[in-house]
């Protein structure tokens, strides 16, 4: 019997038409910038107080292609107590809001998580072999 050749070099998994693969560019998801394949930087993840107890405060900028400049996407608020962590969307005069109702787990069993923008539109993610999946809904 004739088998396939096998490449000694692995593939990336396949992408859906829908999704985007991001890359990170430190081992730090405090302090990093987001870029896609292209390599065309997305967003930017900023905490100046990483080792804070009380003080620690992550920005999420978005970069606007046309203007060049950084736009604010959201600030999550660190808390000693996980369950006191606080997020806000979209911008900077909105409410805080607790980051376990924001972030909701529908089953209660699975990882997957699901989030909604500051434009109502709903996101999916999930941890998969040690690698974030994020889709629309």
């Amino acid at each position: 019997m004739n088998e396939p050749p096998r490449s000694s070099s692995a593939s990336p998994p396949p992408i859906a038409a829908d999704m985007i693969r991001l890359n990170f560019t430190k081992n730090s998801v405090y302090n990093t910038l987001i870029s896609s394949e292209e390599n065309d930087i997305m967003y930017e993840v900023s905490t100046p107080n990483v080792f804070s107890i009380n003080n620690r405060v992550t920005t999420l900028s978005k970069f606007d292609k046309s203007s060049g400049q950084k736009v604010f996407a959201g600030e999550i608020a660190w808390k000693a107590l996980r369950s006191r962590t606080e997020v806000r969307i979209g911008w900077q005069d909105c409410e805080w809001t607790k980051a376990q109702e924001w972030l909701n787990n529908p089953s209660g069993i699975s990882t997957a998580k699901t989030f909604t923008d500051a434009q109502g539109l709903q996101y999916r993610w999930k941890l998969r072999k040690l690698k974030f999946h994020v889709r629309r809904l």
